[in-house]
C-alpha cells in the first residue's frame, strides 16, 4: 500500500507558542494540499528547543492547547500527525511526541535517551510506542533515540513505518561553518541514520527536523556553539526507493512510502502511563 507522507521542517521561536502554532498550521495545510496522510513535525516544535530558563510554564498535559489543536487538525484533515512538545505529568516534565489519529486517538511517546542539558530539564521515557492506525503500525523515536540500536530492536518486526521527530543540531559554527573539534561528525548523521534504519528494518522512516539558528551547549566541556539545526529532514521508503531529503531551510517534504501492514503481529502498544492516559483522554473527548 502506498501513501503520501510528509516531514515538516520548520524553525521555532523560543517559548512563542502562538507564533509556532501559526507557522505549523500553514505548513500542515501545505502537506494536506499535497495529499499527505502521515505527517511529522519536529521535536518541541511548539516551544522551540533550547537551554532556556524554564519549560515548566509552557509544558502541557494531554488536554493542553497544543494537543487539542493537533487532534482537531488530525480529525478534520484525516491525517495521522506526530509532533513534539513538553509534556507535564504531575511535577515531572518529558520531551514527548504526541501521536494523533483521525479517529480521535491520542498517544504519547516519551524520549528515552536524553543528552546534554536535557537531563537537567526532563525525565527519560521508559517504553517504546507502537500505534496501530488505519495505515499500519507506526513506531516512534525522538532525536538522539535514533542512534541507539536497542531502540530499533524494540521495533523490529512490530512496525510498518517509523517516525522520528528531532531538533538535531549541526555542531558547527553557523557563521564560519567550522565544525566542532569533538562533535562535528555528529551533525551529518541526521542525513545518514534514517536511511540506514529504513534499510535495516525494511520499513519507511519519516524524519522531521528543526531548522534555523540555535546555540548548542555542551555542559561537560563548558562549551557553547553558535550553531544551527541540521535540517535535512527525509522520507526513506525502506527498500522500495531512494530517500528524499530537504535542505537546511523551512520545507514541507512530501513523498510516497510503501507500507505492508499485514506483516508481523497484529498489534503491539506501549503500556506506558503516558500513552494510557492520553488514549483515555482522547476517548473521553471524542
Amino acid at each position: 500500500m502506498k501513501i503520501q507522507a510528509a516531514a515538516i521542517q520548520m524553525p521555532s521561536d523560543i517559548l512563542d507558542l502562538d507564533s509556532n502554532l501559526q507557522r505549523a498550521d500553514a505548513l500542515l495545510r501545505s502537506a494536506r494540499s499535497q495529499g499527505a496522510e502521515l505527517v511529522a513535525l519536529p521535536e518541541l516544535f511548539n516551544t522551540g528547543y533550547s537551554l532556556c530558563p524554564d519549560f515548566g510554564p509552557h509544558s502541557e498535559s494531554v488536554d493542553g492547547p497544543t494537543l487539542s489543536y493537533l487532534r482537531q487538525r488530525s480529525r478534520a484533515w484525516k491525517m495521522v500527525i506526530a509532533a513534539g512538545f513538553v509534556e507535564r505529568d504531575g511535577r515531572h516534565l518529558f520531551d514527548s511526541l504526541a501521536v494523533c489519529t483521525p479517529e480521535g486517538d491520542l498517544q504519547v511517546y516519551r524520549k528515552r535517551n536524553l543528552v546534554f542539558w536535557e537531563r537537567f530539564r526532563f525525565r527519560p521515557g521508559k517504553a517504546p510506542l507502537v500505534v496501530k492506525t488505519r495505515l499500519g503500525r507506526i513506531g516512534f523515536a525522538v532525536c538522539a533515540d535514533m542512534i541507539y540500536r536497542r531502540v530499533w530492536e524494540d521495533y523490529r518486526g512490530r512496525i510498518d513505518a517509523a517516525v522520528v521527530s528531532a531538533a538535531w543540531p549541526d555542531f558547527a559554527c553557523r557563521q564560519t561553518g567550522h565544525r566542532h573539534w569533538l562533535l562535528g561528525h555528529v551533525g551529518p548523521l541526521s542525513h545518514a541514520i534514517p536511511a540506514k534504519v529504513a534499510a535495516d528494518l525494511g520499513v519507511p522512516v519519516v524524519f522531521a527536523n528543526q531548522c534555523g539558528e540555535t546555540r548548542t551547549t555542551i555542559p561537560v566541556l563548558r562549551a557553547t556553539i553558535l550553531d544551527r539545526f541540521a535540517g535535512q529532514s527525509s522520507i526513506c521508503d525502506g527498500r522500495h526507493g531512494v530517500p528524499v531529503h530537504a535542505d537546511r531551510e523551512q520545507a514541507v517534504l512530501v513523498a510516497p512510502i510503501t507500507l505492508h501492514p499485514q506483516r508481523g503481529p497484529k498489534s503491539w502498544n506501549s503500556t506506558s502511563h503516558s500513552a494510557a492516559a492520553a488514549s483515555s483522554s482522547a476517548s473521553a473527548h471524542s
